[in-house]
């Protein structure tokens, strides 16, 4: 029987001149209260920069400090520097791999690809997810028969991390391709009464805080760190200066304080724990003050707290 804790955030988004993230002073408040809580390790599910290789110092704040730091691939990791560059800058051999800890596997999925034939699957590269909006979010036959592997060799339960979610509960055209969401959610349900089980899936990608349980398993999505991109720009904010240093302010409502969760599993209760923050919009600016709509889920400048039992019944 294990007892895991971790430190679980998202979409910090450090791109210099375009965003007010404020990304290594937000990083190191998260990376005190994980400190601080006892955490064992930190898991930033996606969208850490918008170019890894013009960031190094931001990436050994992340992976130097006192506790190991991991991390998934998000779609903004290739607005500009290559799939290949992207993997060295980052420290990655691959954009997918698992890692095993005190009795649990973790599962770090890419589902960064493109299929625009049957059977054609490329990376995400140099800024062509702009480009092909409705081939985007899969992965590859590979990539799911090691994911399959992955899960029904494993001898612990598992955890899914992906950037965009494999299935999102609130708004069923988002998330993977209906396809591989199909496939992925084909092996959750068998792995189920198996010694790997998946247990937990955690995305990031929609800047928004929330649970659902799909087939018996819990989803979490995690909250960005730092703010909601809105499609509609305001002029809200007071400092009026924020509108010529950072080209997209106009786009963004800032979460007051670092967004982050700690997540306990006890394999002996069954039970996985979120413990949540609380938080504000800077200047009390939302997403609906900014006159645009929160979508499937309410943007909140928070994250839940919940306790939820797993394994099948």
């Amino acid at each position: 029987m294990s007892k895991i804790k971790f430190t679980v955030f998202s979409d910090l988004h450090h791109h210099p001149a375009w965003y007010k993230s404020d990304a290594p002073e937000r990083l190191r408040a998260i990376q005190k209260r994980a400190l601080d809580s006892g955490s064992e390790f930190l898991l930033h599910i996606g969208d850490f920069s918008h170019k890894p290789s013009a960031c190094p110092e931001l990436i050994r704040q992340y992976k130097e400090f006192q506790l190991p730091g991991y991390f998934v691939l998000g779609n903004h990791e290739f607005d500009i520097d290559s799939y290949e560059t992207v993997l060295e800058s980052m420290g990655l051999e691959n954009g997918y791999y698992f890692f095993d800890h005190k009795g649990f596997r973790f599962v770090i999925m890419d589902e960064n690809w493109f299929s625009d034939f049957p059977g054609i699957y490329f990376h995400y590269s140099e800024r062509n997810y702009f480009d092909h909006p409705g081939f985007r979010d899969w992965m590859p036959p590979e990539e799911i028969a090691w994911l399959r592997e992955t899960v029904m060799n494993s001898p612990y339960p598992c955890i899914l991390a992906s950037h965009a979610p494999v299935e999102y509960a609130p708004d069923e055209k988002c998330g993977l391709q209906k396809p591989c969401r199909e496939e992925v959610a084909e092996i959750i349900r068998e792995s189920q009464g198996r010694p790997g089980q998946v247990i937990l899936c955690l995305n990031g990608h929609y800047h928004r805080s929330g649970m659902d349980v799909i087939d018996g398993v819990p989803r979490l999505d995690v909250n960005s760190a730092t703010f909601n991109w809105i499609p509609k720009p305001h002029d809200l904010f007071p400092e009026k200066e924020y509108y010529q240093q950072y080209e997209c302010i106009g786009n963004m409502v800032i979460y007051e304080k670092p967004v982050s969760a700690e997540v306990i599993i006890d394999s002996a209760e069954q039970t996985i724990e979120i413990i949540g923050c609380e938080g504000n919009f800077l200047h009390d600016i939302s997403t609906e003050a900014s006159g645009n709509s929160s979508g499937a889920r309410l943007c909140t400048p928070d994250m839940l707290s919940v306790k939820v039992k797993y394994g099948k019944k």
